[in-house]
């Protein structure tokens, strides 16, 4: 047994944002990192994101970590030099003692996130401090030993990843379904005929600090993935800023859309969402006349993403708002061709959903396997 800090250092060199060369520097933000996997998605330039101050730099092979509530298990190994958001610490890997991929499994694990969130509830400022960071306890094998376990838990990830690409191919046979009934119709219609739309609260309503654990989910874009609502503990209100925010409640067959970064991306609200809350980044289509899994397609189509992203406001982060979404062209579909529609993915349905199972037993056996390897069992 031995520290974090004992095998790791924090880098803490601010680079200056007045420099020429810092505006071509990839920028890495907590947003940018997928939260389990790691995978870094949708990262930008410096000069892209309009970063104004000077933040860390980090190199490749470092660790970034996010020390933040609720974005406390977003953990990512970089191939690339850079800098990072201020929310984030990037770990200086001693090769001689660990490597990258062994620290980077480490701070993923259930075992550490327990460990961050109870210092951060604990905290006037939700945020896990260096000192902290660095003397947690773990289980340090030699540096071979270290690399099989690596090896072995990037096999198992492996093989998660492609059972969400399975999700993700089902899920586009759903859209081939949609697209070969309605992509030659005339959309005569619009998306406010059809639903009701509702912005999420402004920033100015649910500020970062209002985030607590284990409350009332918000859904923010990063919580709507393969087309599912897939809220995060972390990202909770209150029972009393919840009702203050009353107006953004979901109820089941409510389609929630992203509308900002990448357009058409949406989930249909199930049973288990009613009360949730649509997040400042989201928005609410409650439909109108259709049936929410037809709505869900008509956002989610080529057609309409392209329309978006043409008519989305913002050069570096495309957004949407009321407007834009109300006057979006949308099919009109009959109630006999809306009842074909959905009687013809019934059969999707089966499959996608017995993928789904398979999904979450393989997040559960993962689990457990990653327990093991830091208790020194594997």
């Amino acid at each position: 047994m031995t520290t974090l800090g004992d095998v790791c250092t924090v880098r803490s060199s601010l680079v200056d944002p007045t420099r020429p060369e810092f505006a071509r520097l990839p920028h890495i933000a907590p947003d940018s990192i997928e939260k389990g996997s790691g995978r870094l998605r949708d990262y930008r330039t410096a000069g892209e994101d309009g970063v104004t101050s000077g933040k860390y730099r980090f190199e490749a092979g470092d660790v970034l970590y996010s020390k933040i509530r609720p974005n406390l298990n977003k953990v990512a190994l970089v191939d690339l030099a850079g800098v990072c958001s201020a929310d984030m610490y990037a770990l200086d890997v001693d090769r001689n003692l660990a490597i990258p991929e062994y620290v980077a499994y480490v701070l993923r694990s259930q075992d550490f996130l327990d460990y961050a969130t109870s210092l951060s509830n604990r905290a006037n400022i939700p945020k896990l401090n260096r000192e902290q960071l660095l003397r947690f306890d773990l289980h340090l094998p030699p540096v071979p030993e270290q690399r099989r376990i690596a090896a072995i838990l990037d096999h198992a990830d492996a093989l998660r990843a492609k059972r969400r690409q399975i999700l993700t191919h089902v899920d586009a046979l759903t859209q081939s379904i949609f697209n070969e009934m309605f992509v030659t119709e005339i959309w005569s219609s619009t998306l406010g005929e059809i639903a009701n739309v509702q912005i999420g609260p402004f920033g100015s309503l649910l500020h970062k600090e209002d985030y607590v654990s284990g409350g009332v989910p918000v859904i923010n874009p990063m919580h709507i993935r393969d087309g599912q609502l897939q809220p995060d503990g972390e990202f909770s209100v209150t029972d009393t800023k919840a009702a203050s925010l009353s107006l953004y409640r979901l109820h089941e067959g409510d389609v929630v859309l992203g509308r900002r970064g990448e357009m058409g991306r949406a989930g249909v609200a199930g049973p288990g969402h009613d009360g949730m809350l649509c997040g400042t980044g989201s928005l609410i289509l409650r439909p109108r006349a259709v049936d929410s899994r037809f709505l869900h397609s008509v956002v989610t189509s080529p057609r309409m993403k392209s329309h978006l992203e043409r008519s989305a406001l913002g050069a570096t982060l495309p957004n949407l708002n009321a407007t834009i979404v109300k006057t979006s062209p949308a099919p009109r579909a009959s109630d006999r061709a809306q009842a074909e529609f959905a009687e013809a993915l019934g059969a999707v349905d089966e499959s996608l959903n017995a993928v789904r199972r398979a999904a979450t037993k393989d997040d559960e056996l993962f689990a457990s396997l990653e327990a093991r390897a830091f208790r020194g069992e594997l």
